[in-house]
């Protein structure tokens, strides 16, 4: 997921899945995990954070995963 915000100074950004500790590859600004594929077990509630010295800023997101893809190596990937 991409969690992104804007502020001055610009913050730092992360996306964790609610409960959990996997997110989506560590704080970042602005940046966007790719290649990696999805599941339906992925699907679920994720909390973004956006934090600067100003203060912290939170939104969460539920996504539903609802597809049928393919690897490309003979198993699908959702």
């Amino acid at each position: 997921l991409e969690c992104r915000a804007d502020g001055d100074p610009p913050p730092s950004t992360r996306c964790a899945r609610d409960g959990g500790t996997r997110d989506d590859g560590g704080a970042h600004h602005g940046g966007v995990t790719r290649g990696r594929v999805v599941t339906r077990a992925d699907g679920g509630r994720y909390v973004c954070r956006a934090t600067n010295r100003h203060g912290v800023a939170v939104r969460s997101v539920l996504v539903t995963v609802e597809c049928e893809c393919d690897t490309g190596q003979g198993t699908p990937g959702c």
